[in-house]
């Protein structure tokens, strides 16, 4: 459960980042509209950065990385992403949720959630976002009910780690 909680600060810690960015946007910074659907979709973002911080996991912890097993069942849920236009929080949520509990072990998870704080941290000295939660006109396709998955915009970060863990995965497994 202190995943959880951690998955919600780091959603609270990254909204607050972008605040001051909102004002840049084509919409209104104040559209109620786009800020409910930036709160509603920060689940579908942190689901994504997942991909990332398991790549880091793989490339700087060898010792932690997915058995072949593991990645199987990353797999899956990657084909379940991939084959996704528009990727809802609800499903966002489900399949965030059986990476952390069902597929990762207490270690890895622990050492996932240290790489979150460390690329949180980095960003906020930076004081950039990367591209990690704002989503700009991804978030009003989303409003509008149009396609919305960052995972699939491979000009965006989000996108780019998605794409190469997908690669990286693929090839574990032969594939």
């Amino acid at each position: 459960m202190i995943t959880r909680v951690f998955r919600i600060l780091l959603s609270v810690a990254t909204l607050s980042m972008l605040l001051p960015l909102t004002a840049m946007a084509q919409t209104s910074p104040d559209d109620p509209a786009i800020q409910a659907a930036k709160e509603k979709t920060a689940v579908v973002f942190d689901l994504g950065r997942m991909f990332g911080y398991l790549q880091t996991l793989e490339n700087e912890h060898p010792q932690l990385a997915l058995t072949v097993a593991q990645l199987q069942k990353v797999y899956v849920v990657m084909e379940t992403i991939r084959a996704t236009k528009r990727l809802e929080p609800n499903l966002a949520d489900e399949l965030l949720t059986r990476i952390e509990d069902t597929i990762l072990t207490p270690s890895q998870l622990t050492e996932v959630d240290q790489i979150a704080i460390t690329k949180l941290n980095d960003r906020e000295a930076s004081g950039t976002t990367q591209n990690s939660g704002s989503g700009g006109g991804q978030i009003t396709s989303y409003t509008a009910g149009g396609p919305f998955n960052p995972m699939l915009d491979s000009t965006k970060t989000i996108g780019k780690d998605f794409g190469a863990y997908f690669k990286l995965v693929s090839k574990k497994l032969g594939k």
